[in-house]
């Protein structure tokens, strides 16, 4: 079943707000649709704060009646807001004061009202804003500043939406602008048999909440979105102490955090990641993206990865990942930069690099640790490295 999500309170700039699923189903999927104003052209989604300048001229359409043509203007834009006209770059013809008239197109914004407040011989000289613009799809890295998942108040996850975007980027899946996905039975993991086993049975837990930080940017934030869930439970089979079959309740969440280590130029060998639970997947990328050039892995003494960049990611692309690039909407192939994404531009590329136990999705592949556990990474540049861990709890921890 697909239904709305219902209940999501507190969603306004600089707030936290949260969502209390119910705790009487398995979820296999949530995905958030992420809105504000959002206009941005020659700028890049919302501003921080800043009040800038559109970069080039954009044409006018005129609301108010289908007489006047050919203005063009650069508005002034506070976080995806127009807040008023830094200049006419073409007055046009036709134009009468009072007249409304909103920007022909921009890639991300919409609803803007502008009226004409000085003219001379049909031609505007100057314009006020009526009104700034409506809600449109917007970065969920603009819009959140960061996602938490708790199971009976335990942080299962809380790493960044840059970084949740980027795990379906690594997939090979480019969301539209606007959309977050956090995916419990993973789309790809379809190759199993019984392809639901990492699905979350809340069924009898106490409390399933979200919580997300918005940030204090965004102009009239909004936060929507379905949920895919059934009533069904997570088993396999099993015996009785008598020995007669029977069905064994299980749970396997994947748990995800992220780490931000210093590194230097060379050699860094990292060994405070925590262990405790199956590693299933580390996945890399420095403050400078394109500057890992090797990775290594070590459990218990044990070497287990040991490749170059280019070696790992040609190795896992053959399994689908693409890391270090994006996938082009609309043609499967992969392009060194960023790319270009219906709906709107993805700002960053993807992970540098990654360890992945599981390439064929057979999660009890995980890599289990007794001991000791180091990851080597060796960075052209002093940096700081993210390294978003997955991991097999098990059941409701981290």
């Amino acid at each position: 079943m697909i239904n709305f999500l219902t209940g999501i309170t507190g969603v306004s700039a600089g707030n936290n707000a949260v969502l209390n699923m119910p705790v009487n189903a398995r979820f296999h999927r949530i995905e958030l649709d992420c809105t504000a104003l959002n206009y941005s052209q020659g700028i890049g989604t919302l501003c921080g704060g800043a009040a800038v300048n559109y970069t080039t001229a954009v044409a006018c359409t005129k609301i108010s009646s289908t007489s006047g043509a050919g203005l063009t203007i650069k508005p002034t834009l506070t976080n995806g807001n127009i807040t008023g006209i830094n200049a006419i770059g073409a007055g046009g013809t036709g134009w009468a004061v009072g007249d409304t008239f909103t920007i022909s197109a921009d890639p991300t914004g919409a609803g803007a009202i502008m009226v004409v407040s000085a003219e001379t011989a049909g031609a505007v000289t100057a314009a006020t804003v009526n009104l700034g613009g409506t809600p449109t799809p917007v970065s969920p890295s603009s819009l959140l500043s960061g996602v938490k998942q708790l199971v009976n108040g335990v942080n299962m996850r809380d790493i960044t939406p840059t970084n949740m975007l980027g795990l379906c980027y690594s997939n090979g899946y480019v969301p539209q602008l606007g959309k977050l996905p956090i995916l419990y039975t993973e789309p790809w993991g379809d190759v199993l048999m019984q392809d639901d086993q990492l699905s979350w049975d809340v069924i009898g837990q106490s409390t399933f909440q979200l919580q997300f930080g918005i940030t204090p940017y965004c102009v009239n934030p909004g936060l929507s979105g379905v949920a895919e869930f059934d009533f069904n439970r997570n088993v396999r089979p099993g015996t009785t102490p008598s020995g007669q079959k029977t069905n064994v309740l299980f749970l396997q969440p994947v748990s995800q955090h992220q780490f931000s280590w210093p590194i230097v130029a060379g050699r860094n060998d990292i060994n405070q990641l925590p262990y405790m639970f199956p590693i299933r997947r580390l996945w890399l990328v420095g403050s400078t993206p394109g500057n890992l050039y090797q990775v290594e892995v070590y459990q218990d003494g044990n070497k287990i990865l040991e490749a170059t960049q280019s070696q790992i990611a040609e190795m896992y692309a053959q399994y689908g990942f693409t890391f270090g690039q994006l996938p082009t909407a609309g043609t499967g192939q992969y392009s060194p930069t960023a790319t270009t994404i219906p709906n709107g531009a993805v700002a960053a590329n993807s992970f540098d690099a990654a360890f992945i136990s599981d390439p064929d999705n057979r999660f009890f592949r995980a890599l289990k640790i007794q001991g000791s556990f180091v990851l080597r990474v060796y960075s052209t540049i002093a940096q700081t490295l993210t390294i978003v861990e997955e991991c097999l709890p098990g059941q409701y921890a981290s």
